[in-house]
């Protein structure tokens, strides 16, 4: 691999590092948020995914090392917001629109894997990752906003 490929590629998975060691769920969890019985199962799955997302940032950060880079997480960006008292339900939509967008990420430097074909192997392997886990969130949220609609009113009442 040529080497200004090599360092788009090496600076793409260090950026990818730093949003796995610093993830999005990470944030919500550690931020406690507002959960309604209903929202429990919700709450499971991001302690569920936080552990995965950990794993993740280990499995990129033996790719840089395997690369010859040295992985170096950047904090996650603060101006992201205070989540402290949000609702769990209204941060999980933030999380949707979050996994869609390092997908689309995840997608762009797949392309710059050329004569990387290790890299290409564990960036594929996240992205379905990724991919699953946003079908998880998506699930798991409507699930609970089903279960905890309010009755419809039958015919016969008025």
């Amino acid at each position: 691999m040529n080497e200004a490929p090599r360092a788009t590629l090496l600076e793409r998975l260090e950026a990818c590092v730093s949003g796995k060691t610093y993830s999005f769920v990470d944030y919500i969890v550690n931020a406690s948020p507002y959960i309604a019985e209903r929202f429990a199962p919700l709450w499971e799955l991001l302690l569920q995914l936080r552990k995965e997302e950990r794993e993740h940032a280990r499995m990129l950060s033996r790719l840089v090392v395997k690369m010859g880079g040295v992985p170096n997480p950047r904090i996650f960006d603060e101006s992201a917001a205070d989540l402290n008292y949000l609702r769990i339900e209204y941060l999980a939509k933030l999380l949707i629109q979050a996994k869609e967008k390092a997908i689309g990420e995840l997608e762009k430097t797949i392309e710059l894997c050329a004569g990387a074909p290790e890299a290409r192997e564990v960036l594929l392997e996240l992205l379905a990752a990724e991919q699953q886990q946003l079908v998880r969130i998506r699930e798991t949220l409507a699930s609970c906003e089903r279960n905890g609609s309010l009755p419809q009113p039958s015919s016969n009442e008025s």
